[in-house]
């Protein structure tokens, strides 16, 4: 089977398409597809953005930076160019989209081991990058919204349209669950289905189990976030 009759697989015979990815646990083509995908979209906008207004939004926003001062961020507002800034975001992205696959291939191995779905690490890091496919549609909603852009002072997360906090929270920078829930939409919610749908096959348990084995880390940090909140 073919990257792309696999891909088709996922989608009208998932049993079969997993079975393929534990047989033969490849990667390199959804993990390329998504980050180009991702790259393409960060670059653009950042080509497009109000840098100094991105800066300041940024600094302000951060926790980390919200107490900055006034000549401070004034000095790293002056300092920021277009071409560093599109320069940034594409290795950030290549480096978050890497790690991102490293630790939820590992949450998967070590979870397996612990619950008796024992699988290798290139299987669940094959499995990982596969069910991670839907988030290259984010190309497509992204780039529309890009394409109308008629004011460059545009967050980030208004490239998310389909994300939870754009759909429904319409929760501000400043507020307790910003990020979290400006990250989560539909698309991620169908990333978490296509793995529920692999971990029943693979461990052979009940929805409720697969649910639960391939959920639990999002769980949890929803869990924290409404806590926090």
């Amino acid at each position: 089977m073919n990257n792309f009759s696999l891909m088709s697989a996922l989608l009208f015979e998932p049993r079969k398409a997993f079975d393929e990815i534990a047989q033969r646990p490849r990667f390199l083509f959804p993990f390329l597809l998504v980050l180009v995908c991702t790259v393409a979209i960060s670059a653009w906008y950042c080509s497009v953005v109000d840098v100094p207004w991105l800066i300041d939004q940024s600094l302000r926003n951060n926790p980390l930076t919200r107490g900055m001062p006034e000549a401070r961020i004034q000095e790293m507002i002056d300092r920021s160019t277009r071409g560093a800034l599109i320069g940034q975001t594409v290795v950030s992205t290549i480096i978050f989209l890497i790690i991102l696959r490293l630790l939820e291939a590992l949450y998967y191995t070590l979870a397996g081991k612990v619950m008796g779905v024992d699988r290798s690490y290139k299987q669940w890091f094959a499995f990982s990058c596969w069910t991670g496919l839907p988030a290259a549609l984010a190309i497509v909603p992204a780039a529309i919204v890009l394409a109308g852009v008629t004011e460059p002072q545009i967050p980030q997360t208004a490239l998310q349209p389909l994300s939870v906090n754009e759909l429904l929270l319409h929760l501000k920078p400043d507020q307790p669950g910003y990020s979290l829930w400006s990250n989560l939409g539909l698309l991620t919610v169908a990333g978490f289905a296509l793995a529920v749908v692999g971990v029943k096959n693979w461990s052979g348990r009940s929805w409720l189990f697969s649910t639960l084995f391939a959920t639990l880390p999002l769980l949890l940090i929803i869990g924290i976030v409404i806590l926090r909140s």
